[in-house]
């Protein structure tokens, strides 16, 4: 049999047979070959767009739709349940903005949470971000998703809301508050910064959905408690001279620049 109808038979199988993720050994007990035999036929398979690597003896068979393309596979979730299976994690952060449809511009990289230390840098050809998070609150608020764990809707926003910085800033989280809109659950909102202990990046939340007027969040949240000073929209950021006086929120930029993005 030719390779490339022995890789399209292998791609056939695994996926018949529920396994969209498989390593190097699976491979080897299917195809009854030696480890370089089919090593050389899973370089022809990504060669052909039937396969991604997705970290050294680890692939995931392309989604429906992508296979045979020369186009990098979209299938995040496959690629780390496949690298990091065993692994506590969480999609997080930017990742979970980009997989929850939230932002315009696809993420570059992958930013997952986990309680341990993982030494993988990349994964599919894309640079791997690993932010460690307690054990106590990796898995809270989290949803299942492809074979991974990705956090929910709604903690995608606290947690960008929390770290700004690593999503890309404020203009990306106004971004994805204007996309989710009407969207989010606003009782699940409020009730996973309660459950998180993140009372600021609710009042940030709150300060740009009312500010910016966006649809299904504008004046729906509240405080979890009477604010007692001022914080930074941007943690990262100077404020400059104005403050939400609600929301006790110092702004970096001026408003009609968030508006702008967000088109509100």
């Amino acid at each position: 049999m030719k390779s490339g109808n022995t890789g399209l038979a292998l791609a056939d199988g695994l996926v018949a047979d529920g396994k969209s993720l498989f390593t190097l050994a699976d491979a080897c007990r299917r195809l009854g070959k030696s480890r370089a035999a089919t090593g050389n036929l899973l370089r022809r398979m990504q060669d052909a767009g039937l396969v991604d690597r997705v970290r050294q003896g680890r692939y995931v068979v392309r989604q429906l739709g992508v296979l045979g393309t020369p186009s990098a596979a979209e299938g995040t979730a496959l690629a780390v349940a496949a690298a990091l299976s065993g692994t506590p994690h969480r999609m997080a952060y930017r990742t979970a903005l980009d997989e929850h449809g939230l932002l315009t511009h696809p993420a570059r990289s992958i930013q997952v949470a986990s309680s341990q230390r993982i030494r993988a840098r990349a994964l599919s050809g894309r640079a791997l971000k690993v932010i460690h998070e307690s054990p106590r609150t990796l898995d809270l608020c989290a949803v299942d998703w492809g074979g991974s764990r990705v956090s929910d809707l709604e903690r995608s926003l606290l947690e960008a809301a929390k770290r700004p910085n690593l999503v890309g800033g404020v203009a990306v989280l106004a971004e994805a508050m204007a996309a989710a809109g009407r969207r989010a659950d606003i009782d699940k909102l409020m009730g996973h910064a309660e459950l998180l202990g993140w009372a600021a990046p609710l009042r940030r939340l709150g300060s740009i959905a009312d500010t910016l007027q966006i649809p299904g969040l504008a004046r729906q949240l509240r405080p979890l408690r009477q604010p007692s000073a001022d914080l930074n929209l941007d943690p990262a950021a100077p404020a400059c001279d104005w403050r939400d006086p609600r929301w006790r929120v110092r702004w970096p930029i001026p408003a009609a620049e968030l508006r702008a993005v967000t088109g509100q």
